[in-house]
């Protein structure tokens, strides 16, 4: 067979191959439905905390009672000595109430705990102290913080770690 009566046919197969096609073409297929948002992962610290922290001044329980309105944090502290009768000075000036104020946005924590001179119940009342804690580690069920500050009477709180939990 000739060159050109191969070139021929070839052409005429093409042809016929795509005029004689009966195939419908694919219809476009249906999206498979949108996956649900995903569950809020919001972090809410209200309710009652508890922990321990430890800086340049010696061990402490903490509690705090939070309330959260959007990134607002407030509330109230009470920090108790590990041994309140020890007779020393750092057992007296770590019973103590106050209050909390702070922010949260994301996992990230800042609060400022206040407590005033004079509070009912103080071993301490003439003294006042001011700690100032943050945390990039809060989840709904812990918090894990560094924090600092000075009580008027004592002096600073330098190097503090502080653990809290539900």
């Amino acid at each position: 067979m000739n060159a050109r009566r191969l070139i021929g046919l070839f052409v005429l197969s093409i042809v016929a191959g795509s005029c004689g096609s009966s195939a419908m073409p694919a219809s476009p297929s249906t999206p498979a439905p949108a996956a649900p948002p995903p569950a809020s992962t919001a972090i809410d610290v209200s309710g009652n905390w508890s922990g321990s922290g430890t800086d340049s001044q010696g061990p402490t329980t903490v509690a705090w009672m939070l309330t959260q309105s959007g990134s607002t944090v407030g509330g109230t502290v009470r920090t108790a000595a590990l041994h309140p009768d020890d007779g020393s000075c750092g057992s007296c000036h770590r019973n103590k109430s106050g209050t909390v104020t702070g922010t949260l946005s994301g996992a990230s924590l800042m609060l400022t705990m206040s407590f005033a001179a004079g509070a009912d119940g103080d071993p301490t009342p003439e003294c006042s102290a001011t700690i100032s804690v943050s945390s990039t580690s809060v989840s709904n069920g812990a918090v894990a913080a560094t924090y600092l500050g000075s009580d008027t009477c004592e002096g600073a709180f330098n190097n503090g770690t502080m653990t809290m939990r539900r």
